[in-house]
């Protein structure tokens, strides 16, 4: 009896094990290609797709801890076609192994795709199955294969570079926000928000290897979309103020220069962001209140410090309407206002703008603009407080 239910009992396991499903299907990771970031051109009326391949292999041994002996390599693919996907599928007759699409971290658009087909991008690349919401998003003025190229510092993977893990940078230096491709869609498709797109770039003049020039990677300004449309790019120079109005800035910079002199340098942090519509009639202005707190990490010449809050508040509220100006000049609204107008009066809003059509603001638009900036630390010296 004891033999019989023994015998049941494995007959049993060998059904259970044998109707259990296998990775029969399962494919070997040497014989996929991973792609990890993708940029689209458009150039006589072709897309032109051009996708980065990275050595795993060469990623794990860095990830653990090691040092790779030699640079990570990047393989760089190209194709055409008259359509987004065709470009893509081209890539498929000289792949070798099965491109895999899943572990896209960075998507670049140029600025001819954007001009030529801007308003359908972003629906084009969300209709591809492969391709993840939460890719980094840039436009570019530069040739892509050599963004796709660039490396990083000893001879770390490309995916340690601000085109894969823009954060770590903007942590540091909060001036020009990543953004995160299903944010850019969302932005892209509200009637009266202004999509914001990081432009990406090299600097071939700051960072040296043993003597011999290394390009990297760096933001040099960015693209501005409203109404489904490119409206234009502003460079780094011009786009001073931008991050003083980002409720996500971090830290950054700021120098403190008066009649061509400067007096030191502070850190700002934590911004508290307040943007009220004035509403008169038909006629709409609008009042900014920020405040910010700062450390002041360089002291080159006596100020006192109230003159020193004044002139850090004075620098800032010049940069923000500096910036506010090149907006209006490329017809956007760079930082919103006519957004905020739509979320309290969206009829009032809608008849303005002619139904989202033309921008709710103009050069007077800002009303008032109030800038608090409080300096708690002043460095490992103590300096005197007047």
């Amino acid at each position: 009896m004891i033999r019989r239910v023994r015998l049941l009992a494995l007959l049993g396991a060998l059904a259970a094990i044998l109707t259990l499903p296998g990775c029969w299907s399962a494919t070997e990771i040497q014989s996929v290609s991973y792609v990890k970031a993708m940029g689209i051109d458009f150039v006589d009326n072709q897309f032109n797709v051009y996708i980065q391949l990275l050595d795993f292999s060469n990623i794990a041994k860095t990830e653990a801890g090691g040092k790779a002996n030699e640079q990570a390599v990047v393989w760089i693919g190209k194709g055409k076609g008259e359509s987004l996907i065709s470009a893509i599928t081209d890539l498929f007759k000289t792949a070798q192994f099965k491109l895999s699409w899943g572990h896209v971290s960075s998507i670049i658009l140029t600025e001819r795709a954007l001009k030529a087909k801007g308003d359908s991008l972003a629906e084009m690349i969300n209709r591809y199955p492969e391709i993840r919401y939460n890719a980094w998003i840039y436009g570019t003025r530069s040739p892509l294969e050599k963004l796709l190229a660039a490396t990083p510092f000893f001879k770390l993977s490309p995916l340690a570079s601000i085109m894969h893990d823009p954060q770590s940078n903007y942590e540091q230096n909060s001036t020009y926000p990543p953004m995160l491709f299903f944010k850019y869609i969302s932005i892209f498709n509200e009637p009266s928000a202004t999509a914001y797109l990081p432009s990406l770039s090299l600097n071939d003049t700051q960072w040296h290897e043993s003597q011999i020039g290394k390009p990297m990677l760096m933001i040099n300004g960015a693209f501005f979309e409203y109404g489904n449309q490119i409206k234009g790019f502003i460079s780094r120079a011009k786009l001073e103020g931008y991050h003083w109005l980002v409720p996500s800035m971090e830290s950054a910079p700021l120098i403190l220069k008066k009649d061509g002199k400067v007096y030191g340098q502070l850190i700002i942090l934590r911004p508290k962001i307040k943007i009220t519509p004035l509403v008169r009639g038909e006629d709409v202005r609008f009042r900014i209140k920020v405040s910010y707190v700062g450390g002041m990490f360089e002291y080159l010449a006596e100020m006192p410090y109230s003159e020193m809050m004044q002139l850090a508040e004075d620098t800032i509220k010049k940069q923000i309407m500096d910036t506010y100006k090149e907006g209006l000049k490329i017809g956007v609204d760079p930082f919103e206002l006519g957004h905020k107008l739509r979320l309290k009066h969206p009829k009032l809003w809608k008849k303005l703008s002619n139904d989202g059509k033309e921008l709710v603001i103009h050069a007077n638009s800002i009303e008032a603009l109030n800038v608090k900036v409080n300096i708690i630390y002043n460095g490992k010296f103590k300096r005197q407080v007047k």
